[in-house]
């Protein structure tokens, strides 16, 4: 995501230039071993690939939603925070490239695009919808709308640090609005493509809800990571314990939100007792993965719910930091629950191409994050509500 035309550069990048080279060494060697592992079982191998990239995808585009809403009810709290919210979002263009990489791999990923589901009674019925030259359409138009109003939110921020005009924080109320209309309805569009349409004949009506929960929890995890490593580097002193305090506040809050979303799921499949809605879970709960499964709950729920539960914790550096590690961690492990079952039914372990793909595209997230922060200072000095932030308190 270029540096719009006039802007000033004062940023600072967490990583030297030789940290951004071995990062990039990092990401070239972790995804040649992933392609070599999927080059002996491509069902696996794919299935890695999905999961990394919906999973760094969906952090960096909680970033962006964290930016609308704000926008979007004339917050002014967030604003000395906002750079890194805008240093998340940038990935979005790269993560769209990377998605649309699945389509090398459709036919061992998607059951319904294997030619040889056509006798599928149940397939057939879906096959307006289900079939690759749809899928790719779709997956296309929606990563191309992500990324041209991430991009137009990110540029209207930066240019106001050169003219100060009010008119750039206007527009991007406006755009926010309209992102966070199309997001919500194309996001959950995306969330049955990419994810429930891995297991066809199964369904679930929030499943879309489900994940623009994930979204929201992620990405308010990863700001807040990124908020303390920069105040620990003393290259953003302006966030507060009060910006800290409001992060924490939004991750539990957001944590327990998912939670609420997966049990609900859960039950409701789990007393209506119907073949056709159980066979997901069922496949979870068994075959090695029942371990995995419960401890998602903990990972995202749980443990962070008792560690920002007292006011104390969400204002303690080092306890937000576990909170959010732990969340994070559990919502990789939230995607690899959505994705792995279909192409090993028995699970064995987490594999070499899982690991690969997680480090490579995990690579290529921070090196994006990293130039982003330092294609813009760190704070916004021009924004009309940056006074407001900098008093801000609890």
């Amino acid at each position: 995501m270029g540096r719009p035309k006039g802007a000033p550069v004062s940023g600072r990048s967490l990583l030297s230039a030789a940290g951004r080279r071995r990062l990039g060494l990092v990401a070239a060697l972790a995804l040649v071993i992933w392609a070599v592992g999927t080059a002996f079982a491509p069902g696996v191998g794919w299935a890695s690939y999905l999961t990394a990239m919906f999973y760094f995808l969906s952090l960096a585009l909680g970033g962006a939603v964290f930016l609308a809403l704000h926008s979007v009810a004339n917050a002014g709290w967030h604003v000395a925070i906002k750079r890194p919210a805008e240093a998340m979002a940038a990935y979005v263009p790269v993560g769209a490239v990377g998605m649309l990489l699945v389509l090398v791999g459709v036919r061992d990923l998607y059951h319904w695009a294997d030619p040889h589901a056509a006798h599928d009674p149940l397939l057939q019925a879906k096959h307006a919808f289900l079939n690759v030259p749809a899928f790719a359409a779709r997956m296309a138009i929606v990563l191309a709308i992500w990324s041209l109003l991430v991009w137009r939110l990110r540029r209207n921020s930066v240019l106001q640090d050169a003219d100060g005009s009010l008119a750039h924080t206007r527009a991007n109320v406006a755009l926010s609005a309209i992102f966070l209309l199309v997001f919500a309805w194309t996001f959950s569009l995306a969330s049955v493509d990419w994810l429930m349409s891995l297991e066809p004949h199964w369904f679930s009506t929030i499943f879309g809800f489900y994940n623009l929960s994930g979204v929201l929890l992620g990405g308010v995890a990863t700001l807040a990571v990124l908020v303390i490593l920069l105040r620990n580097m003393d290259l953003l002193p302006e966030a507060a314990p009060g910006h800290l305090h409001d992060l924490g506040k939004l991750t539990f809050g957001f944590s327990t939100f998912w939670a609420y979303l997966w049990i609900s799921q859960y039950l409701l499949v789990w007393y209506s007792n119907i073949p056709e809605e159980t066979a997901y879970f069922v496949a979870r709960a068994h075959g090695g993965w029942s371990l995995l499964f419960w401890l998602n709950l903990a990972l995202n729920w749980i443990v962070p719910f008792f560690l920002l539960m007292p006011r104390a914790g969400k204002r303690h550096e080092v306890n937000l930091l576990w909170a959010c590690g732990f969340t994070l961690a559990g919502r990789w492990l939230d995607v690899y629950l959505m994705v792995a079952p279909s192409a090993q039914p028995s699970h064995i372990g987490i594999g070499l191409t899982d690991v690969a793909a997680t480090v490579g595209v995990g690579a290529l997230f921070l090196l994006a994050v990293d130039r982003a922060l330092g294609g813009a200072p760190l704070v916004a000095r021009r924004d009309p509500y940056l006074v407001e932030s900098l008093h801000h308190h609890v």
